[in-house]
C-alpha cells in the first residue's frame, strides 16, 4: 500500500547538483525538482531517528533490531519494503482539502504562445535523414510555428487529460515562480582545525524559497507550496505529521498525511496495442535512453515483460542527467550515473499479452529482473502508463 504526504519546506531548500563545486568564486547549482533519493533519505532517516535504539543498532550492525522496522528499513546494501512510489511538486490552495500535484512538462508537450502543443509519432520517410533507428520521430503539431516557453509545470488536471491522450486546456499551466523562487546564498570557507576564515575562498549557492511572499497576492494560484511523495512499505511506521532534514545543511520541512490519489487510465493499451510511458521521476537504464526489457531484434526494438511484448515505435528523450548523493551510513558519495530525465516519453504498439501484467510492471518501476534494490527503493525509474493519442 501506498501513502502519501504533503512535504513543505520551512527554509529556503538547496539541493546540490553534480558539477565540480568548492574553489574560490564558483556557484554552487541546485537541482529543481530534486531527485526522488532526497525523500527516501530523509524519511528513513526521520523513521529511524525517533527510537535511539533502533538507530543505535543500525550504526553498529547496519539493521533494526524491531521486526516490522527491518522488514521497511532492511540494510543498508539491500533496502527492505520502504519504496518510494510517487515524487511531484505540488501546491495547496486556501479552503481546498488536498494539494495539487504539479508535473514538469512531459517531452512530447510543449507549451506555446496560443497553448499547448502535442508531440505525436509520425514516420519519417525517405528524404527525412536522421540519426536515429526507431520507426517513427516525435514531431511537433501546431497550427502555426512559435517558440515554446519555458519555465511551466503541467497541473493535475492537466497530467491527466494528457494521459488520457488529449491535449491540456491553457488553464492547465503554472509558471514556476509562482512555486519557488531563487534564493543564492553568499558563503565564507573555514579552516577545519581552526575554525576561522579562509582568505579569498568566497563562494555562493543557489537554493530555492517556496511558497514564494513576493508574487502579488492577486496572482499567487497557491497558499503553500511544496511535494507531493508517495511511499510504499511504511504502512503506519510513519507518523502522519512530523518535520524532516531535507537536502543541504538539513532545512526543515514539515510534512503531512493526505489521501491523495493519482491519475489514472483506463482501456490501455488502447487501439493497435498502442499506449506510452512517462517517466515520473529520473531512470536508470543498463542500456543508456533505452529502458531494461527492450532489446533490438533485427532492424526494430521489441519489450519483452513477465506476459506481454510491444514494439518501440517512437521515443522523446530528453538530455541525460547525472545521480548522485552522499552515502549517510559509510560517509561516502555514491557513484554518479547517468540518468534518462523525467517526462521522457516512449511510445509502444503491437502489444501482445495481458493487460494486467502491463500495468503491473510499470507499477513496479521500469527494472530489468535483477534491479539496484538501493536505487528501486529510493524512487528512480517510476513511470505512468498512458493512452496513444487517436489525433
Amino acid at each position: 500500500m501506498t501513502i502519501y504526504f504533503y512535504v513543505e519546506p520551512t527554509d529556503t531548500l538547496f539541493v546540490r547538483g553534480n558539477l565540480t563545486f568548492g574553489d574560490a568564486g564558483e556557484h554552487g547549482a541546485s537541482l529543481m525538482p530534486p531527485p526522488p533519493s532526497l525523500f527516501a533519505g530523509a524519511f528513513r532517516s526521520a523513521r529511524l531517528g525517533r527510537d535511539a535504539g533502533e538507530m543505535t543498532a543500525f550504526l553498529a550492525r547496519g539493521r533494526c533490531d524491531d521486526a516490522r522496522l527491518a522488514t521497511c528499513l532492511g540494510t543498508p546494501e539491500n533496502p527492505g519494503e520502504f519504496r518510494i512510489t510517487w515524487l511531484s511538486l505540488a501546491g495547496w490552495k486556501a479552503g481546498e482539502t488536498l494539494p495539487e500535484a504539479l508535473a514538469p512538462l512531459p517531452a512530447d508537450l510543449l507549451r506555446l504562445e496560443s497553448g499547448f502543443a502535442p508531440l505525436q509519432p509520425r514516420p519519417t520517410g525517405d528524404l527525412v535523414a536522421s540519426a536515429g533507428d526507431l520507426p517513427m520521430r516525435a514531431t511537433l503539431i501546431a497550427a502555426k510555428q512559435e517558440k515554446p516557453r519555458s519555465g511551466h509545470y503541467l497541473r493535475q488536471t492537466g497530467l491527466a487529460r494528457h494521459l488520457q491522450g488529449q491535449i491540456p486546456d491553457n488553464e492547465a499551466a503554472v509558471e514556476a515562480r509562482h512555486l519557488h523562487e531563487r534564493d543564492p546564498r553568499l558563503g565564507i570557507g573555514l579552516d577545519a582545525q581552526s575554525r576561522s576564515v579562509q582568505e579569498g575562498l568566497i563562494y555562493t549557492t543557489e537554493g530555492y524559497a517556496f511558497s514564494p511572499a513576493s508574487t502579488a497576492e492577486t496572482a499567487r494560484p497557491y497558499t503553500s507550496t511544496g511535494f507531493l511523495v508517495g511511499i510504499e512499505g511504511a504502512d503506519d511506521l510513519l507518523p502522519d505529521a512530523g518535520l524532516l532534514r531535507l537536502g543541504g545543511d538539513g532545512r526543515s520541512a514539515r510534512y503531512r498525511r493526505i489521501g491523495f490519489q493519482p491519475p489514472h487510465v483506463e482501456g490501455v493499451p488502447g487501439t493497435g496495442g498502442r499506449f506510452r510511458l512517462i517517466l515520473q521521476t529520473p531512470a536508470l537504464f543498463s542500456q543508456g535512453w533505452l529502458p531494461d526489457g527492450v532489446s533490438r531484434e533485427g532492424n526494430e526494438y521489441h519489450l519483452r515483460g513477465p506476459g506481454f511484448t510491444a514494439r518501440l515505435a517512437c521515443a522523446a528523450v530528453g538530455r541525460r542527467e547525472v545521480i548522485s548523493g552522499w552515502d549517510l551510513y559509510h560517509w561516502k558519495p555514491k557513484p554518479a550515473q547517468a540518468a534518462v530525465p523525467a517526462g521522457s516519453v516512449y511510445w509502444f504498439d503491437d502489444f501482445a499479452g495481458d493487460p494486467c501484467k502491463l500495468a503491473e510492471w510499470v507499477a513496479g518501476g521500469l527494472w530489468s529482473h535483477n534491479p539496484d534494490q538501493t536505487r528501486r527503493a529510493e524512487g528512480f525509474n517510476n513511470a505512468l502508463l498512458a493512452a496513444w493519442p487517436q489525433n
